[in-house]
């Protein structure tokens, strides 16, 4: 058993990744639009992300089977609505509203609104979890939203948020953020029944049934376009189905089972920091001292809610 600060570092340095890999989605969905339709691209997503990790799902099962640790039980009525529930208002909104948001504005204008994702998850797991806000949390909410705030301060003033060209993209994506917090906040429930693979391959499968009806309906696949996607539509959607709803949603979920929700989503406000830094690495970006600035304060509040106050949760995994 690791001592509590060490585990609570653990937990800080897992978020970090995680907020890493998600920070490439949002050029990833903008490049993948290029060619595919939103609900095209979440389909491959969650196709992709679902085969990807079935092998994960499928080592633990034969695992548990070899330590004796009994058979699944049968699903009952409560856990196939809730997977219905967060396919039908986490899932397949989150993915293919933010797509088409982006496709309708831009990935800096995606990355500035989702910073709406913790306010809107400290919410609903309140109302629906009843978990209690305390002082340290609305301070490191507070502390995390002033260095984004700063960090973004030239896409501010650039970046018109309301203006009318990206205005309808601009509100799909903040429906897409208002699907993400849901997701994030009623899977913690599903995470008290079942393991955060099961959650994941079961839930992307639900998407992905839900996805095809509308994939029929609004955007139905026809070869000659699938043959025409270029090497950089499906380097997208590989981004997008092993990183960000691959490999980075397993990590989510592992520290969802050591700490509360509000805590959690509080380092979502590492993307616009994490962003920054890919880009100066990558594409050789200048980064201002308000840059710097920003994103040590922003590092600062995701320290304090993960290091500084209690796991109340008790590790699971």
């Amino acid at each position: 058993m690791q001592p509590p600060k060490s585990k609570s570092l653990t937990n800080f340095a897992l978020l970090v990744i995680v907020n890493a890999m998600w920070a490439a989605q949002y050029a990833a969905y903008k490049t993948a639009s290029v060619q595919m339709g939103p609900v095209t691209v979440s389909t491959w997503t969650f196709f992709l992300a679902a085969i990807i990790l079935l092998p994960f799902l499928l080592k633990e099962r034969l695992g548990r089977a070899a330590g004796n640790a009994g058979g699944r039980r049968p699903w009952n009525k409560r856990d196939w609505i809730g997977f219905m529930v967060i396919g039908i208002f986490g899932l397949v909104p989150a993915s293919a509203f933010l797509a088409w948001g982006t496709e309708r504005s831009t990935a800096s204008n995606a990355a500035l609104i989702y910073l709406t994702v913790p306010i809107l998850t400290a919410v609903l797991a309140s109302i629906i979890l009843g978990e209690r806000m305390t002082s340290i949390r609305w301070l490191s909410l507070g502390l995390s939203l002033a260095g984004v705030l700063l960090l973004s301060r030239s896409d501010l003033h650039q970046q018109a948020l309301t203006r009318g060209e990206f205005l309808t993209g601009n509100i799909l994506v903040l429906l897409a953020c208002a699907s993400s917090s849901f997701y994030n906040v009623y899977c913690k429930d599903l995470l008290n029944r079942f393991t955060a693979f099961e959650v994941l391959v079961y839930g992307y499968a639900m998407a992905l049934v839900l996805s095809v009806p509308l994939l029929i309906w609004a955007e139905p696949l026809r070869w000659p376009a699938v043959r025409s996607y270029t090497a950089a539509t499906w380097l997208s959607v590989l981004v997008l189905s092993v990183f960000s709803w691959g490999l980075a949603m397993v990590l989510w979920m592992f520290v969802l089972r050591r700490i509360d929700v509000s805590q959690a989503s509080v380092s979502i406000y590492l993307l616009p920091f994490l962003g920054v830094l890919i880009s100066a690495l990558t594409l050789h970006e200048h980064i201002t001292a308000s840059m710097l600035i920003g994103g040590t304060i922003t590092l600062a509040g995701a320290v304090m809610i993960t290091v500084a106050e209690s796991p109340s949760v008790q590790e699971k995994i």
